[in-house]
């Protein structure tokens, strides 16, 4: 495998606003390894020469070697000769990590509910009813025909009538995503997403060679004449919408806004993701969310929509089942593309799927009657220990969109950092150095573990610009 190499400018664009009133070296340090943390810079990744970093960032070659003197130190990185300073690979995981408490920190960077309650019940049931799946040959590249059929079913209840054709079983949404870019993208395609985003989209779209333009989606709402003029001079090849219970801003697009969106972006033979995975996470009372497709005026225009779903974010992070839906042809497009890359997926995983999309209204009610709560704390929280915050009017889905007033977001996750709250600063979710004035804040714990979580917030908030060094240990991929 072939080490990434990062430039100096890059580097500079990824740390954002990252100097405070500390120790230089400190500072820097702690922010390439909150980068590491949230995947912005991935394991085995060549940092810059210390000559040129120094240049692009204004501060000694004394300040740098410090900063990489010390990764080394705590581990993050290692020198290799003839490389330089490398990030290091991930630790295996000690015995202790399957413990959730083990590590002591609150990881706000995967922001996923818990667990669902019901899974070891059902984990039962599969294996009381269906026992024999265990006698099959174990994984496939298209999916089990029962699990077909059941997402195929739900589709149609949202009104979105669905054969079982249409659709192939993924490892996850982001496995999805990623499939889709490679399938469908050459190097030098033009490119739309949403700004801010899920980051992991961003990546797929570049891993594929695309070049990323952005529509605008603010912490107020969408602005719909700017995204429509952007998908018109633009004509991408692919684009990417989160157009229910947004990540991270828990926004739905406006209704009007749909169908001239989806003309536009397809207008010139343009394909869409719409990205399902917190789309049924509502707040208040579920009900079934019409998808994304259902807008497009004409039948055509739907076919070049590729909807995502996946159980990730409403049943469990560990259950590594999504799905896309799309035309026949590009369901075997697909199909043909992934056998480069895996054998499929795994049939246990999809006798758990199936048998969960069965309970899935009780599910869905469960996570909202959480999630809902949740909220209600989380606002009430942020009024009271952070007035001069504004935030996004989340509809549902798992974090809202918080405006801090002032361009210190990276300063503030490595405080947080410090004090054992592991969270994303706000240029995760677009361009390098954009959203600095922007924080994604999950509801996603339990009641009873926001405050405690917020009060952390505070602190950090208080100490934002005079960060400290502190522990480091593992990754964080934000999600």
């Amino acid at each position: 495998m072939i080490a990434q190499r990062l430039s100096a400018r890059r580097l500079h664009q990824l740390l954002g606003q990252w100097r405070g009133d500390g120790h230089s070296y400190h500072e820097l340090s702690e922010s390439i390894v909150l980068l590491v943390r949230d995947g912005g810079i991935p394991s085995g990744s060549v940092l810059p020469a210390e000559r040129p970093l120094a240049e692009e960032l204004r501060v000694s070659r004394t300040t740098v070697a410090a900063a990489y003197q010390r990764l080394r130190e705590t581990g993050a990185a290692v020198s290799r000769r003839g490389s330089g300073t490398v990030i290091r690979a991930r630790r295996p995981a000690a015995e202790s990590e399957w413990d959730p408490a083990a590590t002591g920190e609150v990881d706000l960077c995967r922001a996923a509910p818990s667990p669902w309650s019901g899974l070891p019940a059902l984990g039962q049931r599969a294996l009381a009813e269906h026992a024999s799946a265990f006698q099959l040959e174990g994984y496939d590249t298209i999916g089990h025909p029962a699990l077909r059929s059941a997402i195929a079913e739900r589709y149609t209840r949202r009104g979105l009538p669905t054969d079982p054709t249409e659709i192939m079983v993924t490892l996850g949404a982001q496995h999805a995503i990623f499939l889709i870019a490679r399938a469908l993208l050459r190097r030098g395609d033009r490119s739309l997403i949403e700004s801010p985003s899920y980051p992991r989209a961003r990546e797929a779209l570049a891993a594929a060679g695309a070049l990323i333009g952005e529509l605008p989606v603010g912490r107020s709402g969408y602005d719909a004449a700017g995204m429509l003029r952007i998908a018109a001079t633009t004509a991408p090849r692919l684009s990417y919408l989160i157009p229910d219970q947004h990540n991270p801003t828990g926004l739905s697009m406006p209704p009007e806004l749909r169908a001239q969106l989806i003309a536009t972006l397809t207008a010139q033979g343009g394909y869409v993701i719409a990205d399902e995975t917190t789309a049924e996470l509502a707040l208040g009372h579920p009900g079934l969310v019409t998808p994304f497709a259902v807008s497009a005026p004409h039948a055509h225009q739907r076919d070049m929509i590729l909807t995502v779903g996946s159980l990730g974010k409403t049943v469990w992070g560990g259950l590594r089942v999504g799905w896309v839906r799309a035309t026949p042809d590009l369901i075997a497009q697909l199909e043909s593309a992934r056998r480069v890359g895996d054998l499929g997926t795994g049939t246990w995983e999809q006798v758990m799927a199936t048998l969960a999309l069965e309970e899935y209204e009780d599910i869905l009610a469960a996570r909202s009657s959480e999630l809902s709560a949740s909220h209600r704390v989380l606002l009430a929280e942020v009024q009271a220990r952070f007035p001069g915050w504004r935030l996004s009017q989340a509809a549902g889905g798992v974090s809202v969109w918080a405006d801090l007033g002032e361009a210190c977001s990276s300063r503030l996750s490595r405080s947080a950092a410090q004090l054992g709250l592991i969270l994303p600063p706000g240029p995760r979710f677009g361009s390098p150095g954009v959203f600095e004035q922007y924080l994604r804040v999950p509801f996603t714990l339990p009641v009873a573990e926001l405050a405690p979580a917020m009060a952390l917030l505070e602190q950090a908030w208080d100490g934002r610009g005079n960060a400290r060094p502190g522990p480091v240990d593992r990754d964080s991929p934000v999600i």
